[in-house]
């Protein structure tokens, strides 16, 4: 499966999880492409059959660069599927909900649930366990695919 990955990390949290992501995915025997939304146009993402976007939280929403990437998103690849995750202090923040929102008019399918990975200061680190949130999380979109 041709997976790519697109992602905003303010303080490099994002980005390690998405690099842990792409270790389990790749390992899997996935193909495995990783972005950050500021070296990739969202009109221009490589054809993949899922999609996953990361975005940290600020001040209860996606990222401004994501919200702007997401915006103006174009998937070419037919019955195209995505996954969201977020990274976040505040586990009551509706960032997942947003970016749903932002998706919707896209011809593109959610897997599964997002997945919200705390961060237990505003420059981390993360959480305890979060490898473990993100094994788990890999599973469940492999199987909801497969």
């Amino acid at each position: 499966m041709k997976i790519c990955i697109v992602y905003e990390s303010k303080f490099g949290n994002g980005k390690g999880c998405m690099e842990y992501l792409q270790g389990v995915m790749s390992k899997k025997d996935h193909d495995v492409k990783m972005f950050s939304v500021r070296e990739i146009e969202p009109t221009s993402l490589p054809l993949a059959d899922l999609y996953i976007f990361s975005s940290p939280t600020q001040i209860g929403s996606p990222a401004g660069k994501m919200k702007k990437f997401l915006k103006k998103l174009e998937i070419l690849q037919k019955d195209a599927k995505y996954v969201l995750v977020v990274t976040h202090l505040n586990p009551r923040a509706n960032t997942l909900e947003k970016m749903e929102r932002l998706l919707l008019s896209k011809e593109i399918s959610r897997v599964t649930e997002g997945l919200m990975i705390k961060v237990t200061g505003m420059k981390g680190p993360l959480e305890s366990g979060y490898e473990e949130k993100l094994d788990t999380f890999a599973e469940d979109i492999l199987k909801a695919i497969e």
